[in-house]
Parts: structure tokens; sequence; C-alpha cells
């Protein structure tokens, strides 16, 4: 068992690699292969999928993307738009033998950073045993996100009375007015969009293109690996959420809404339609997403549906003396303002072009 070897993942290994994924407890939809065509097919991004082998058998895996930006920096991630990355390994029994798989892994992505010339290597939130292994690899830990994940594994009865007692009345509100919740088939993925588009301007955030949402459908809508749902009144869009589903575990990761209807509080019926779906669906853990810690309308919503609140650990390998992009510092806070403040026509237009170089 002492023979390992580093590869290099192309196309033709996709179903290869979908396999350990797919066969990984903790891995999320991130992980598989579709998600590297996505940014690939949408903003043109260069992936690096590595394996570690030990002999003819699968170890590990890290996915990586290049990104270049004269504002952002260069840099490697694992894994971009979305909150978790770095290592997969396999439940090898061996922790020695899997503490070498990810040296294997990490030594190999340092030496592919400089030969590329990058500023720094990123993983966000890799898996707990093998983030275990990361400091003595050099890889400092730090923490900008934190999560709420909800044990699906509870009856619903007990998922209801975990809810606060303004969610719970909100979600029966939404009932009685008549709010349902429909799925959102291809052609009214631009209804999501528009949607998405005046969300994103009001974060002060750059939208993704409209291409990366038929391009995320198509990749994994038919493999049921991911739900997009409207919350709906009087038959017309108020709300949606974009929901990915793996190995029995379900998040949640574009949440919009007309602010208009926001006192209908359409998410809180759409969320629970879907905690009662992903029952339906043996679903185990209901990540809520990432949120910053000083996001409090944000905090404060996922903060009320009964999950426990989990600090994300990230980690970087710094190349070059250079100081991290953080968009909590304040002249990124400042931009921020500024975007919030410009039409949606120009930030339609303009806003795919910063966010493929940003890679939040």
């Amino acid at each position: 068992m002492s023979d390992f070897s580093l590869v290099q993942f192309t196309d033709d290994n996709r179903d290869l690699w979908n396999d350990f994924v797919s066969a990984n407890p903790y891995a999320y939809a991130f992980h598989l292969w579709e998600w590297g065509d996505v940014l690939c097919e949408t903003y043109g991004h260069k992936r690096y999928y590595l394996a570690v082998k030990c002999g003819k058998d699968i170890l590990g895996v890290l996915p990586l993307f290049l990104f270049r930006s004269n504002i952002f920096g260069d840099k490697l991630v694992s894994l971009p738009f979305c909150e978790y990355g770095g290592p997969l390994l396999s439940e090898f029994e061996d922790s020695h033998i899997l503490q070498r798989g990810v040296a294997v892994l990490c030594k190999g992505t340092v030496r592919l950073a400089r030969k590329l010339k990058v500023d720094y290597v990123e993983l966000r939130n890799p898996p707990p045993l093998s983030s275990s292994f990361l400091p003595s690899l050099d890889f400092a830990s730090f923490q900008r996100y934190l999560t709420f994940r909800i044990d699906m594994t509870k009856s619903e009865s007990e998922l209801w009375a975990k809810l606060k007692r303004d969610v719970r009345r909100r979600v029966s509100k939404g009932e009685k007015i008549g709010i349902k919740i429909r799925v959102v088939r291809r052609d009214r993925v631009k209804d999501y969009y528009y949607l998405y588009l005046s969300t994103q301007k009001k974060h002060g955030s750059p939208p993704h293109s409209y291409d990366f949402f038929l391009n995320l459908y198509d990749a994994f809508k038919s493999k049921g690996w991911l739900q997009m749902v409207f919350a709906t009144y009087d038959d017309m869009p108020i709300a949606g959420d974009i929901f990915f589903c793996l190995n029995g575990r379900m998040n949640t990761w574009s949440g919009v809404m007309d602010l208009k209807y926001r006192n209908l509080y359409p998410t809180h019926l759409l969320f629970w339609h879907m905690i009662r779906w992903g029952q339906e669906k043996n679903v185990e853990l209901f990540d809520l997403g990432r949120t910053r810690f000083h996001a409090e309308g944000v905090y404060f919503f996922k903060s009320r549906w009964g999950g426990s609140e989990i600090k994300l650990n990230d980690y970087l390998f710094l190349t070059k003396n250079v100081e991290i992009p953080d968009p909590a510092q304040g002249k990124y806070i400042y931009l921020s303002k500024l975007w919030s403040l410009m039409p949606c026509t120009l930030t339609r237009k303009i806003g795919p072009r910063i966010i493929s170089d940003i890679g939040l």
C-alpha cells in the first residue's frame, strides 16, 4: 500500500470521478464533475481535478480552479461560488495512509500553484478528516462564514416543534393566503433569473449570467441533483431558491425574492416545503448555506429553523506575501453599496465579468 501517485483527471475520467464523489459521505454536489462543466462552459475557467492513488485505488480527490484577476489576485480555489471544497478522502481505516494521501494532493497543489505563479491556494471548508492534516502542511485556517444544519432524521412533528414561533406563524400565513410552491421548468428559468438580478442588486453583489443558470439547470436537474423552486402568489413567482441534493445532504444555494412581497414571507413556506420534500426523499441533513458573521438579517432568518450553528473553516496556502481580498473590508463594502445603486440593465451586463474574476 505504499505506491502513491498523483494524477490529473480529464473528461474521459468523469464517471470514475463521480463514482468516487457519489460514494463519499462528505461530498456536496459542488464536488461533482458537472460543477466544473458549468464553470468552464459559462466562464471559460481552467480546472485541475487532481486525484491521489494508492496502487490502483483512488484514495482522495481535490478539485481546483484557476482564477486570474488584476483586482482580486491570482489563485487556485477549491471550490468557487460555494462554501465547500478541499480534499475528499476515501473511508480508509489507516489514518497514516490517509495523511500521506492528503500530503501528496496538497504538495502537488502547491507545486502547481508555483508553476502557475498564483498568489495563493484556497480550500473552502474541507471535510473534517482531510482538514485535520492541513496545518501540518502549512495551510492556515481562517473563518469568514458560518452555516446552520438541520437534522432531517427527526420526524416532521419534531422538526415543526423546533421552529421558532414566528417561523411557524409565517409558514401558516403563507398557506392560508394561498402561496404555492412550484418546481421551475426550464422555460421559466428566466423568471427566476429576473428575481435573482434584483436580489443581487439589493445585496450589492455582482450577478452570474443567465447562461450560468441555464447551464446549471441542464447539468444537474435531470440527474436529480438540483431542485429549483418558486413560491408563487396569484400564479406569479415572488420568491425562489435552488437546492442541491447529494448523498442524503441537501443545501440551499441561491435564495431570491421580490421585495414587494416580503411581508407575505414566501421564503418561510418555501423552506418548510423543502424540509417536507427532503424527508420524503430520505434527506438526512439540510444545510442552510453560508452566511457571513456580520450578516444580521440573514443570520437571524437562518437561526430560527432549529438547526445547529456551525462555523466554516477555510484554509490558505500563500505562495506570495499578499493581502487576501475580503468583502468585509471597508473598500469592498463601499463598492458593494455603489453597486446596489446601479440599474439592473447595467449590473446584468457587467456583473458576470466581475463575478467570474472573484470566484467567491
